[in-house]
């Protein structure tokens, strides 16, 4: 297949970010259709493609080879179980499903059709924290042992965030699979380790309307790397900077300081924190399709693609993104039960 045609399933916000990132910056891709949503008669004028009255018809269209699924959670398990009996690969957006459940059953229609599954987890592509795996995997600090992560905002009024206002329905899952489904795949990723021992608490504290806003997380894992994450949208103003997104990672022989949104920084064998590479400024607000911001979808888009092209299994697989579900799943039970809880990934 020399180019692969894709059909846009959701016309929001990421709708638009992923039209932009096959049209504009994906080579050996083509948009060829745009369906579900209200936006999708504007998003498709907008990039010259037919609009097609639902899902069923998008999927029934012969120059739709693979689908981008960029839809609210909930609508996931099905809208890809029917992209596969129509034998389209799919790139689904984060997170993957509702639970580990739904993510099974993804995972074997797409099997069972013989077609490519990937879950959209971009934070791996972004520039500071793809860096930093490269330094883990050359052995720069050595073995990891601990990990930290924090993902803390102040609190936004739903109101002000009308373009994702269903991610504040309980149905959805709340923060602790919206932000966590990045979290927990980020901590899976660098510590390298298929199975853990989850403890934590799932929390609001009455300051907002969203579902779930506070979580805090321990996971110990089989190889025995420490994490720990803590998110949360309830900081009162004016917040804390550097915090959308910083992990520290600690190796046996070095660490590494990492801002999505920031900086990275090293210390190597035992030597003074060195700047390694800073991510140039990115404006979702006002700039949401430049190409700073796009560089991570559209990287990931890419490797997408080329999967499917090559025959290669993409970069974020199916089970990878059931790895993370799992984990969340995890520490829902671990908050109702107030016990660690063993999963296996």
């Amino acid at each position: 297949m020399n180019t692969v045609r894709i059909g846009m399933i959701g016309s929001g916000y990421m709708g638009r970010t992923y039209s932009e990132c096959v049209r504009r910056h994906t080579t050996h891709a083509t948009l060829t259709a745009v369906a579900c949503g209200s936006r999708a008669p504007k998003l498709a004028a907008d990039y010259e493609v037919p609009c097609a009255a639902g899902v069923p018809e998008l999927l029934a269209r012969k120059d739709v080879d693979a689908v981008v699924i960029a839809t609210p959670h909930s609508a996931h398990l099905e809208q890809v179980k029917l992209a596969a009996q129509a034998g389209k690969h799919v790139l689904v957006e984060k997170p993957m499903a509702l639970n580990r459940d739904e993510c099974d059953a993804m995972i074997a229609a797409c099997r069972s059709a013989g077609v490519v599954l990937s879950v959209i987890q971009t934070v791996r592509f972004r520039g500071t924290v793809a860096r930093a795996k490269r330094l883990i995997d050359e052995g720069r600090i050595g073995a990891v042992r601990m990990i930290d992560l924090r993902t803390l905002f102040e609190w936004v009024p739903s109101s002000a965030t009308s373009d994702k206002g269903w991610t504040y329905q309980e149905a959805e899952g709340g923060l602790i699979l919206d932000q966590g489904a990045h979290s927990f795949d980020f901590l899976h990723w660098y510590a390298g380790s298929e199975s853990a021992r989850v403890f934590g608490t799932v929390k609001r504290f009455g300051d907002c309307d969203y579902p779930a806003p506070t979580a805090m997380a321990q996971v110990a894992f089989a190889n025995g790397v420490l994490a720990n994450t803590w998110m949360s949208f309830e900081l009162p103003q004016p917040g804390l900077p550097l915090s959308a997104f910083r992990a520290l990672v600690v190796g046996s022989t070095g660490m590494l300081d990492i801002d999505e949104y920031g900086k990275l920084h090293g210390s190597f064998d035992g030597k003074p924190w060195e700047l390694v590479w800073e991510q140039p400024a990115i404006d979702y607000v006002n700039k949401p399709l430049d190409p700073v911001r796009l560089e991570a979808f559209y990287t990931q888009v890419q490797d997408f693609v080329d999967s499917i092209r090559t025959g290669r299994k993409p970069a974020v697989t199916g089970e990878d993104g059931r790895a993370a579900v799992a984990l969340i799943d995890a520490v829902r039970r671990s908050s109702s039960t107030g016990q660690a809880v063993e999963v296996s990934l």
